[in-house]
């Protein structure tokens, strides 16, 4: 049977290894549980929200990684998904990026996408009055991440997958201890730490730090997703409101910081009736690994060719997760 190794346990490495096991390869997770994890401290939106933004790549990566959702959730059990936090909503786009937006989703037909010439406030009643003419898309997934980790981790359990705790300084001298030799394959899913890891010059990957503001509303706010501008906003559950995200290139400053909370607060309060009262707030953080010309590293190392990389997905990674694992799998095959 053939041995694989997955270098860390965030939604990339688990998706790798939940993949890897339903084709019956042998299974083992190492991590080292370091703090700010992105696949922790990320919305749980299964959609590309900007891919006008990336490269072609990467949108046909996000286009694949929203159809394998999509599958992967029809053959989940109602319990499971109310255990992962699965709800459907539509995705509301308003502001500068419409027009862009209109034409992409034209252009790439996977979903069902209707422009919307009239006030938002007939869809959306505690949105300012001001806001019109908008682009809708239907049925979009989005799920707790945290959740999602739960369950990828129990039922790898169960299925007798092992995780192991331990730091890796490099993997070059990890992957040679000779008790890692009875591993066919080492798939890194190190996200933003991989440079670290490999400590060389031909991975360049470097974390991009994104705050989340977390607030409750005394009333129902919003029914769908609204992405405006840079910033999106969504409600989990009846009343819990998540609203994000900022993207910071302060390497590993590990704390969220009162300017991000007040840009956040400023969206909500830009877009939102004033009679709208945030409640319970907090923020959150993660580091999202940016390769530098946004194309993930899916490949194999050329210096081991037992080293498969699947890492640097910067804000999709869990979006991408299932559709990077399969490509992992082809890779082994």
């Amino acid at each position: 049977m053939t041995k694989c190794l997955i270098v860390g346990a965030g939604i990339v490495g688990l998706s790798t290894a939940y993949e890897l096991k339903k084709k019956g390869f042998d299974v083992t997770i190492v991590d080292s549980n370091k703090k700010g994890q992105s696949s922790r401290a990320a919305a749980g939106i299964l959609f590309p929200l900007s891919p006008w933004e990336n490269l072609k790549y990467m949108q046909e990566l996000c286009i694949s990684g929203h159809n394998e959702y999509n599958k992967f959730i029809e053959n989940l059990s109602s319990i499971d998904k109310k255990k992962i936090g699965l709800e459907k909503k539509d995705l509301i786009i308003f502001g500068k990026n419409t027009n862009l937006a209109k034409k992409w989703y034209k252009k790439n037909k996977f979903v069902e996408s209707i422009f919307i010439e009239n006030k938002l406030i007939k869809e959306e009643k505690n949105i300012k009055e001001k806001y019109e003419n908008y682009l809708s898309i239907k049925n979009i997934n989005t799920l707790n991440p945290q959740n999602l980790i739960e369950f990828y981790r129990k039922s790898l359990l169960r299925e007798g997958v092992v995780f192991k705790n331990e730091n890796i300084d490099n993997i070059y001298s990890y992957v040679d201890i000779s008790k890692n030799h009875i591993y066919d394959f080492v798939i890194v899913t190190t996200g933003s730490w991989s440079k670290e890891v490999f400590s060389e010059n031909h991975v360049k990957v470097k974390p991009i730090k994104g705050q989340l503001l977390h607030f409750k509303t005394k009333e129902k706010l919003l029914h769908n997703i609204l992405l405006y501008n840079k910033y999106y906003i969504f409600s989990r559950g009846d009343n819990n409101i998540i609203a994000g995200a900022t993207l910071e290139d302060v390497g590993f400053e590990n704390n969220t910081t009162l300017e991000a909370e007040k840009n956040l607060k400023n969206f909500v309060y830009e877009i939102f009736n004033k009679s709208i009262k945030i409640r319970d707030s907090k923020m959150t953080f993660g580091f999202r690994p940016y390769s530098g010309n946004g194309k993930p590293y899916i490949n194999r190392d050329l210096r081991n060719r037992r080293i498969i990389y699947n890492f640097g997905h910067y804000r999709y990674g869990i979006l991408t997760a299932i559709s990077s694992a399969k490509i992992v799998e082809k890779f082994i095959n």
